[in-house]
């Protein structure tokens, strides 16, 4: 198209002189008693001419007028580029853990872009990576009053007040980063631990409601947080004295997650004092075939107080037998025989306990069934081996071995969220996560105790559909 526009343009030319030249003539300037005579076609080139010097004249004026502004945006883009290797090299820094070098590269990329906002990010990463926390919280400071940069400045303090344990201060940058980022699935678990430490379980119960509809957690750890969130928001009505709706929000936790032993003990504690005594057994029996526990073991007697001895003793079989073989069931099973005076059934469910290293609570059993069957004498080898006995099983934490006597949402060791398993407290060996017996291996499994005389034999595995997510003895 250029080309046919050249040749256009030359043959326009080339008829314009062929048409003077056929028509010669002669242009005449008389001024101020000068007379200047020329013919036409010089007189025209001599116009284009004076043209042609203006054009170039004014093209010079403009390169002389606009040249300081080109070489200043050609330095710019250079001090840009070499900003940007640096950036990119502070980063690589920062990922490789080199602190000298990624405190270098920042203080570089600052001095030449320090209007970027990955400067300002990889400058407070830096200073965090040489433990500089008062220039990263000065950084991120900054970012906040950036629009683009305000979630990310949040993020960075967030997590300084939590690693300084700064709660309180932490809790309200994550409100702020919540009406920014709804949407960011990190933020919706770090807002609803600090609502929940803060004991703000109405509040933690909504953050996680907010995550389970717009699916930013993995379902089942959204139940086992809403789960955790409804048992306190439970306790807390009932120290309100609002007893039922302590006792529909307890239930309400256990539908999503039915092995919240704690919960179930809460539950069926509130049923019995409502005077559901019926549907407070039946809660108990259900939560035993899963996981069994003293807690519930201790309602379940409560429940039991106003019946005979003998009818007790038929109470506990029946729920000993939904998990004949677990430890708490045989202890459970032994004191309900021991006080209806059936002494070989309280010898018969005892006697695996004792097989091997009894703790103190079987030794205690052990002397109290001695002393009613035998005499004192007879006792008295197992007083003396409670004090040497060792302790009963607790509340230990799966991800840092941490050994507790009561259950928390967190660990006050390592600050994990609901990670205490049911199991001996015993130093560095991990705890099995099936919540059927208090022993076990390092290799995590666990050591089942053979059935008693005459105990009825374990019942069949349920059906997957019938047991929880998480199989371990649950705390809540």
């Amino acid at each position: 198209m250029r080309l046919f526009l050249g040749f256009a343009i030359v043959a326009v030319a080339a008829a314009a002189a062929a048409w003077l030249v056929d028509r010669p003539g002669v242009v005449v300037l008389d001024w101020q008693g000068y007379r200047i005579e020329s013919s036409l076609a010089v007189v025209l080139a001599a116009l284009v001419l004076v043209m042609a010097a203006a054009a170039v004249l004014y093209q010079f004026w403009r390169w002389l007028r606009r040249g300081p502004m080109i070489a200043g945006r050609a330095r710019a883009d250079r001090r840009r580029v070499r900003g940007q290797l640096a950036l990119t090299q502070g980063m690589v820094a920062v990922a490789a853990g080199d602190k000298a070098a990624a405190l270098r590269f920042g203080r570089q990329a600052e001095l030449l872009i320090a209007e970027s906002p990955l400067t300002m990010l990889l400058s407070a990463q830096a200073a965090q990576l040489n433990g500089d926390d008062l220039a990263a919280r000065r950084y991120f400071a900054a970012m906040l009053e950036r629009p683009e940069m305000e979630f990310l400045g949040l993020r960075g303090l967030i997590a300084q007040a939590t690693r300084d344990g700064q709660t309180g201060s932490a809790l309200n940058l994550a409100r702020r980063a919540f009406t920014l980022r709804p949407d960011a699935p990190w933020l919706v678990t770090a807002l609803f631990d600090l609502e929940a430490r803060a004991g703000n379980w109405a509040e933690a119960g909504r953050v996680i409601d907010h995550a389970l509809r717009n699916k930013l957690v993995a379902p089942e750890n959204g139940q086992q947080r809403k789960a955790v969130a409804l048992y306190q928001m439970a306790r807390t009505m009932r120290e309100s004295d609002h007893g039922t709706v302590a006792r529909k929000l307890a239930l309400e936790s256990l539908s999503l997650d039915p092995g919240l032993v704690p919960a179930a003990a809460f539950a069926a504690d509130l049923l019995l004092a409502q005077g559901k005594r019926r549907r407070a057994l039946h809660l108990i029996e259900q939560t035993w075939a899963l996981q069994p526990h003293p807690d519930l073991g201790a309602v379940y007697e409560a429940a039991l107080a106003d019946e005979p001895a003998p009818r007790r003793l038929a109470r506990v079989e029946k729920l000993a037998g939904l998990r004949a073989n677990d430890r708490h069931s045989r202890l459970m099973l032994a004191r309900a025989a021991l006080a209806a005076g059936e002494f070989d059934s309280a010898r018969a469910a005892l006697e695996p306990l004792t097989a091997d290293d009894p703790d103190a609570e079987t030794c205690r059993i052990m002397a109290d069934l001695e002393e009613r069957a035998r005499g004192p004498a007879y006792a008295r080898t197992w007083l003396t081996r409670i004090e040497a006995a060792p302790s009963g099983p607790g509340w230990v934490c799966e991800v840092c071995d941490h050994g507790v006597a009561d259950w928390s949402a967190y660990c006050d060791n390592c600050q994990s969220f609901d990670s205490l398993r049911w199991g001996r407290l015993n130093g560095d060996t991990r705890i099995a996560r099936n919540g059927a017996a208090d022993a076990a291996s390092t290799s995590g499994r666990t050591e089942s105790l053979p059935p008693a005389q005459g105990a009825a034999p374990p019942p069949p595995p349920p059906d997957a559909a019938s047991v929880p997510v998480d199989g371990p003895e649950r705390a809540g």
